[in-house]
């Protein structure tokens, strides 16, 4: 692994980069100190910047958020888990247990809307009338985790499938910490339930996102990322260079113990640096 002052001091090793979005570029709130000018900075350098976000939102409202705060310029194009899980629904593409126009229940922070929230699938209320559940965003703190484990019980002694669209265990929300879909979807399988998931770090949304930027998987592209567990090994996985950092969900430990953690998932970067900064 090698420490790196900025982006500055790999911007020509690599024609692709993968760009995390909470935790890399902005913490909800507001943008990283340098984060804006570092992605402008890649992208009027020639290189491909393809912003890799597990989120269950669609692509179009990721990148509206990225504009409201700050980034813009045509360089940059999103890839979201939701988008991309909402393709595989409509191709087939996991199965005939998620088919479009069937009964659907969707899990997320309440008044937010997801790729899966359109008329394109009968909207339920309860998840034990659903012929499949979505869990694509998190109303936590609001929501507790336990009041999510009763809430689903009923549908997984039902065997109701589900796809979780945003596998991240904790996400940023206004500058704090709180559980993500994937903390509840992990829920629903200790439950018994049954989970299908898109998203890093799993391999069909890297191979989606290079195959939008027309790379093959041994092309010169590198992952960037706050979490080892799932950007890193997710890159790691296909084969990418990866790039840690220190913002983010990790944000408050120390170097020993970042690297402690990114040892013991196999999540070891080859970069590493303490923003996204130019």
């Amino acid at each position: 692994m090698k420490r790196i002052d900025g982006l500055r001091d790999i911007v020509d090793q690599f024609d692709l980069y993968l760009v995390d979005q909470y935790g890399v570029l902005h913490d909800g709130v507001s943008a990283y100190p340098g984060a804006v000018e570092g992605l402008a900075r890649i992208g009027s350098s020639g290189r491909d910047v393809i912003v890799l976000t597990n989120s269950g939102k669609d692509s179009s409202d990721n990148l509206a958020r990225l504009e409201r705060l700050g980034f813009s310029g045509s360089h940059v194009r999103v890839v979201s888990s939701g988008e991309v899980g909402l393709q595989l629904v409509r191709s087939g593409g996991l199965g005939p247990r998620f088919t479009s126009g069937m009964p659907t229940f969707v899990i997320g922070r309440s008044g937010d809307r997801y790729a899966f929230s359109s008329n394109e699938f009968d909207l339920v209320t309860r998840p034990d009338e659903a012929a499949f559940l979505v869990f694509a965003g998190s109303d936590a703190p609001r929501t507790s985790l336990e009041a999510y484990r009763a809430q689903l019980l009923a549908a997984a002694r039902a065997g109701v499938p589900a796809i979780c669209v945003n596998p991240d265990i904790t996400m940023i929300r206004d500058g704090e910490l709180v559980p993500a879909p994937g903390a509840i979807a992990r829920i629903y399988q200790e439950l018994g339930g049954q989970v299908d998931y898109v998203g890093k770090p799993h391999r069909a949304f890297f191979r989606h996102a290079l195959a939008v930027a027309a790379r093959d998987v041994g092309a010169r592209t590198i992952m960037v990322g706050d979490s080892p567990e799932h950007d890193v090994c997710g890159g790691r996985a296909m084969g990418l260079s990866t790039l840690l950092v220190r913002t983010g969900i990790h944000r408050s430990l120390a170097e020993t113990e970042l690297l402690s953690l990114c040892e013991a998932c196999g999540g070891m970067p080859d970069f590493l640096t303490a923003s996204f900064k130019w």
